[in-house]
């Protein structure tokens, strides 16, 4: 019988392109159906040309149907994919400003700090409305998250009791395969292990065969930083650490204390402020241009495979191939050194008989100890969100490492005030 897989933030071109392409590229999809739902009509209405182009392309019986009612598109579902950012741009955009005038200059905002925090208390009331609407028109369906900030959202989830949600990101398995290439490795040679949490993940072991692969890394650190001047802070977490991170060089500075407190510490990461912000608006422009003329046939579409995740999985559970993959889960002992409730990123495997998390043990302690400083906000703004607790919410901002850095104590209670204030219209309640 076809599946039914459903996009929440399905007027995200990129997102539906990439995705709905990799699902099209199973056999077992080929005939799937493909919803699409936003609350921009005019968003998910050009999402909906794409993907009856790419059906049309690929002579496939797949269709696709879209719109903005929720519960209606959500009726019958085996996966729902949720893609959203509340606010959009106006919020993305005020999450950075604002706490830049308190000196809390973050690069991309949307994991941890002022920015990550409010980000998901704006998204948490709308994941808990997509759960209750699953529970009720689909309730086998499995969430996959790809939703900022990751950690958070899916500890929210869980917390409020939906057991069938795992969070999805690209780092893992992307990273290792530029500083694989950049050493003279192909990258399906390599082999690494990981353990952590989501955008504070390192691998633990990077190697070819039996050859650690984290010698060639350092000797190769020119090349990498002319090519990719902004994994400066990766590669002095590397030396201070022994491991490398796996989310991108431009996220890495505002994660800690120690790489953003004046702007000549700044301008050395090459990681401007509001660097998320622009790339992501620039790119959303570019496709509200390009998606139009792939529609028309003047741009090529790719059929390629991507690397993310959410195909793969899919594909796993509905024609029990079983694939492994890094999720966003309850930690529930798989991690030793870390709280049992906290949402880690560890290796998973999907099949046909669900998706089942695999333990690591501990990690190294240092990578432990700088996480554990992740999780305390998490635990905050988690608890904050479920009892609408300002004060909570506040805490989180007091134990942030970037903030806690910058600012006083007075300062952080002014910040979260005036982030409320100018949030209100998204926290309903509070």
């Amino acid at each position: 019988m076809p599946k039914k897989v459903t996009f929440i933030g399905g007027g995200s071109s990129k997102f539906i392109h990439e995705l709905v392409r990799d699902l099209f590229t199973f056999p077992a999809l080929r005939d799937a159906t493909i919803a699409l739902m936003d609350v921009d009509e005019a968003r998910v209405r050009l999402t909906e040309g794409l993907v009856k182009k790419m059906i049309l392309d690929l002579g496939l019986p797949a269709r696709v149907v879209a719109g903005t009612d929720r519960r209606a598109l959500l009726e019958g579902s085996d996966f729902v994919l949720v893609t959203i950012m509340v606010g959009r741009f106006e919020t993305y955009a005020l999450d950075v400003d604002l706490p830049a005038k308190y000196g809390v200059k973050q690069s991309i905002s949307d994991t941890i700090g002022p920015g990550g925090v409010f980000r998901f208390i704006r998204t948490f009331p709308v994941l808990q409305a997509i759960a209750d609407d699953i529970r009720a028109v689909a309730p086998d369906a499995w969430l996959l998250n790809y939703s900022n900030p990751m950690a958070m959202n899916v500890w929210g989830l869980h917390a409020a009791g939906f057991e069938r949600a795992v969070g999805l990101c690209h780092s893992i398995q992307g990273t290792y395969r530029y500083l694989a290439e950049a050493v003279g490795v192909a990258p399906d040679e390599v082999t690494y292990t990981a353990g952590g949490i989501n955008h504070v993940n390192f691998y633990h072991t990077l190697r070819h065969g039996t050859r650690d692969l984290y010698p060639a890394v350092l000797e190769h650190e020119a090349k990498i930083l002319r090519e990719r001047p902004e994994m400066t802070t990766s590669f002095e977490l590397l030396r201070e650490t022994g491991y490398f991170p796996a989310e991108a060089g431009t996220h890495q500075s505002e994660y800690y204390p120690y790489f953003r407190r004046t702007q000549a510490q700044i301008d050395a990461c090459r990681a401007p402020t509001k660097a998320g912000h622009d790339n992501d608006k620039a790119n959303a422009e570019r496709m509200a241009v390009e998606v139009p003329r792939m529609i028309r046939g003047e741009k090529p579409i790719s059929y390629a495979r991507g690397m993310e995740y959410g195909a793969f999985i899919v594909n796993a559970m509905v024609a029990d191939e079983p694939t492994l993959f890094y999720g966003n889960v309850p930690n529930r002992g798989l991690i030793d050194n870390h709280l049992p409730e906290a949402v880690v990123e560890v290796p998973c495997v999907a099949s046909g008989a669900g998706i089942r998390a695999c333990r690591v043990g501990r990690v190294p302690e240092i990578l432990a100890a700088l996480q554990r400083a992740h999780v305390g906000v998490h635990r905050l703004a988690v608890d904050g969100a479920l009892a609408k607790d300002r004060e909570l919410i506040r805490q989180a901002l007091m134990v942030d490492p970037l903030t806690a850095a910058v600012c006083t104590l007075p300062q952080i209670r002014a910040m979260t005030a005036e982030l409320f204030a100018a949030n209100a219209k998204y926290l309903p309640g509070w």
